[in-house]
């Protein structure tokens, strides 16, 4: 025990426990720390080696083994960096007064979705309905087989025994677009539904915009390749649009009458034009 003296008497207090001697390290520690720090850089050795050698099988397997976690693509920065715009464009028919077919201009969707951003250098939001539809529709179109995709570009109506026109059945639209198709039946469905999408899109946009009951719709991508960096301030374009079209749809109407009144006020709020 040791004293402390403390004002008139002396208080005691516990000596200190004597320190342990410190547990002498094994020969296995040091080993195993040498193997792991040679293994480390020997692994690393071997990948940056294989990366920088010639293509070989072995590129291949490290490859794609390794560049999910350690490689570095520019998407990282700049995701799907866009080199064309693409626009959806419509178009439809209806009869006049006395029976006749009339076909509409084209009305391009998307540049009227931009029109409520445009000039504005930093937009709260941006609607890109058009946009997303056409590329769905688009991916869905490119697993179509050659024979396949000049099929869909075609019509999807026929002549009616009264002399008219109506839609082909759906069964009978997908049994020949399988028989042109390599993976057999059903590998039309996913396009087929999508095409059936937007021909309802189509039909509700063009009934609010031009305020009349349309019988068939149809529909184009357009692409839009802009100058190259050295060239965009050039008056003159570098490259020519390019369109993709798909044939005419018998209207499909919304079910709720609506529909057409949302569209319409979606399309005034877009262009400041007044649309009923």
């Amino acid at each position: 025990m040791t004293t402390k003296k403390t004002g008139a008497g002396r208080t005691t207090r516990p000596a200190p426990a004597p320190r342990s001697a410190p547990a002498e390290r094994g020969p296995l520690a040091p080993a195993i720390a040498t193997v792991a720090a040679v293994a480390v850089v020997g692994a690393y050795v071997f990948v940056s080696a294989t990366f920088t050698a010639p293509p070989s099988p072995a590129r291949a397997m490290v490859s794609d083994g390794f560049a999910p976690y350690f490689s570095q693509r520019w998407d990282v920065f700049a995701p799907n960096i866009l080199r064309v715009n693409s626009a959806l464009q419509v178009q439809a028919q209806w009869r006049d007064d006395n029976g006749d077919l009339q076909a509409s201009d084209w009305i391009d969707v998307t540049d009227m979705e931009l029109a409520a951003v445009r000039g504005i250098p930093t937009p709260s939001r941006i609607s890109k309905n058009s946009i997303n539809a056409l590329s769905t529709y688009l991916e869905r179109y490119d697993e179509l087989t050659p024979a396949q995709q000049q099929r869909v570009q075609d019509s999807f109506i026929e002549r009616s025994s009264d002399g008219g026109f109506t839609a082909i059945p759906d069964a009978e639209l997908r049994a020949e677009l399988d028989g042109l198709g390599d993976s057999g039946e059903g590998s039309s469905v996913p396009f087929v539904r999508y095409d059936y999408m937007l021909n309802r899109f189509s039909t509700a946009f063009t009934e609010a915009y031009f305020g009349r009951d349309v019988e068939r719709v149809r529909w184009r991508a357009q692409f839009d390749r802009p100058n190259e960096f050295l060239h965009r301030f050039d008056d003159e374009r570098q490259f020519d649009l390019n369109e993709l079209t798909f044939g005419w749809r018998a209207a499909e109407q919304a079910d709720d009458p609506s529909v057409r009144g949302i569209f319409a006020d979606v399309q005034t709020r877009y262009t400041g034009e007044e649309r009923r």
